[in-house]
């Protein structure tokens, strides 16, 4: 009797290691991963790169600029970055075919993915909430409640911030890199228009010129010399010739992909500082809750619109259950305080929907055999 039983047991058993064996091999049919054997594609990589080592999501989009994730990517040490696509054709076609950006993962790229009238309706909207918000701002930072109550520790938790920013890690790589890319003519062209003026105002007061830069160079802390030289330095920048200049060269080297690089690093290090003060969190929620701040009425129905439709913008979700992985996969890196980067492939007509688009500049790719 109770062999038969054990018999029974076994046999049971076994169907279940069949069918838990069937239900894998199936899955593994179905899913749509190949691994990382042989990848589909290989590029070389030409500058710095905008991106840690490591592995990021492959997304194409859809003819209405819907991300769709059809692969993964490997960015070596040495810049190459290899690309594997998922097992269905179209996700390999794709991948073969198309052009990659290496793109850091940052908002830029959901965000210039969106429809342009869909975007130009949220940039109309922030714009007014904006204006709204300036008003609000200007009669904040004048109360006498706020420069008492508030101001000298938000300054306090900014200037940490900065500070902690400057030093940290990332910014050292992202300010190494720039080093090694950025052109240098553009800073010799702004410097090259200021030096004729510093060296005019200098000479107008030739031996108070001479008498501060010699105290400074003794290391004199008299606070006399640095009024001095303070004074020079105001009357070259009030310059009307010496604004004209900047206007004319300053766009150039604010808008190089070096200092935006750095920018965003600073930025995204500056953020996280703020966020990690534990003076942060609490200092805004009684600021918020305040009710002379509420008599300021900050929160405008159209502040309230933009703040309930963005999300569902950025997202572009096309219904309840929808998902869009390109958006989830930057939200999700930057809520970790992670640096990630993804791969997105576009087509030519893609390019020229995009062209006039907020997409990050990243490094050019160049094909080369696997």
């Amino acid at each position: 009797m109770n062999g038969g039983w054990d018999d029974h047991r076994n046999l049971m058993a076994l169907a279940s290691l069949v069918l838990m064996g069937a239900v894998v091999v199936a899955a593994i049919s179905i899913l749509p991963w190949r691994g990382f054997d042989y990848p589909d594609a290989v590029y070389a990589t030409l500058g710095s790169l905008n991106a840690p080592v490591g592995d990021g999501p492959v997304f194409t989009l859809g003819d209405d600029l819907f991300p769709h994730q059809c692969g993964k990517a490997r960015l070596a040490r040495e810049g190459r970055l290899r690309l594997y696509a998922y097992a269905d054709p179209v996700c390999r076609d794709g991948v073969v075919a198309l052009r990659p950006y290496l793109l850091a993962a940052d908002l830029r790229v959901p965000w210039a993915v969106v429809p342009p009238d869909e975007r130009r309706d949220l940039r109309d909207s922030a714009g007014t909430v904006m204006a709204q918000w300036e008003l609000v701002s200007q009669e904040l930072f004048h109360s006498a409640f706020f420069a008492q109550n508030y101001a000298p520790t938000f300054r306090d938790v900014l200037r940490g911030a900065i500070r902690q920013a400057w030093i940290a890690p990332a910014t050292d790589q992202a300010l190494a890199r720039a080093a090694e890319t950025f052109d240098r003519r553009q800073v010799d062209q702004l410097v090259e228009g200021i030096i004729p003026i510093f060296v005019e105002k200098a000479r107008k007061n030739l031996w108070q010129t001479l008498h501060t830069y010699g105290e400074a160079m003794l290391g004199s802390g008299d606070k006399v010399n640095e009024e001095a030289m303070a004074k020079l330095g105001a009357e070259v920048f009030a310059d009307p010739r010496v604004r004209t200049h900047l206007a004319d060269t300053m766009p150039n080297v604010l808008t190089s992909r070096e200092v935006i690089t750095v920018g965003a690093v600073l930025a995204k290090e500056s953020s996280k500082a703020i966020l990690g003060d534990p003076r942060t969190l609490p200092l805004v929620g009684r600021l918020l809750t305040d009710q002379r701040f509420l008599d300021l009425h900050p929160f405008s129905p159209e502040a309230e619109h933009l703040l309930r439709v963005l999300p569902v913008r950025l997202l572009r979700l096309r219904h309840r259950l929808d998902h869009n992985p390109l958006a989830t996969y930057v939200l999700r890196t930057m809520i970790r305080g992670h640096q990630g980067f993804l791969v997105l492939m576009l087509s030519p007509q893609q390019e020229r929907q995009l062209a006039n688009s907020d997409l990050p500049a990243g490094p050019a790719l160049r094909r080369v055999a696997p």
